[in-house]
């Protein structure tokens, strides 16, 4: 398949059938973010596969918020007003929480700022294409508790989370949300040839 066509053809999933990621297709996503390039290849990502029961409710716990009805409007899976709550899960069936060790990433030698974040959102990157290439469906997921996630998870001191990647197989009944759309901006105002454009 053609690597526009993959790109065109991801979008974002708010609703997952509860159908499980077969392990070979988990197993191509984990190879593809292998493959991502790294700062001097130092391979700093850590990638965390949750796929159990048990992992998940973990997910759902440190996913949930004080009730916003900006997040209900992105998607009524949120809404969970119930118990005063919103709850950015979607119910996945594997979730990759993505870090990085903060003791095996290159350090740049003048700004001293660690490719960690950039490694691992190349990582994730890569690893959402693939899914998109094998026929599931992804949403990047970046707000969540990040010290409860650690805690529920046992995430050792020197990983620094970045973002989960929830995978799975669309719902039915899902739906794309047309008020994101799949709208770009024009190359003209987002890319600019050998200068940047006058202010």
């Amino acid at each position: 398949m053609d690597f526009m066509d993959i790109s065109k053809m991801r979008v974002t999933v708010r609703k997952f059938s509860q159908k499980p990621v077969e392990e070979e297709k988990i197993e191509k996503i984990l190879e593809a973010g292998r493959w991502s390039p790294t700062a001097v290849n130092a391979q700093p990502q850590r990638v965390l596969v949750l796929n159990t029961p048990e992992n998940l409710a973990k997910v759902k716990e440190f996913c949930s918020f004080g009730y916003d009805q900006k997040y209900v409007d992105l998607s009524k899976e949120c809404d969970d007003k119930a118990n005063g709550k919103i709850n950015i899960y979607y119910g996945a069936p594997l979730v990759l929480f993505v870090c990085y060790d903060k003791t095996a990433c290159w350090t740049h030698p003048q700004n001293r700022k660690s490719s960690g974040a950039t490694d691992g959102t190349i990582v994730a990157t890569h690893m959402m294409l693939e899914a998109a290439s094998i026929g599931l469906g992804t949403v990047w997921i970046s707000y969540f508790d990040e010290e409860k996630a650690k805690e529920l998870l046992n995430i050792p001191e020197t990983w620094q989370p970045v973002c989960m990647i929830y995978v799975g197989y669309p719902a039915d009944d899902f739906v794309p949300n047309t008020k994101l759309g799949c709208h770009r901006k024009p190359l003209n105002e987002t890319c600019f040839y050998n200068q940047a454009p006058s202010k």
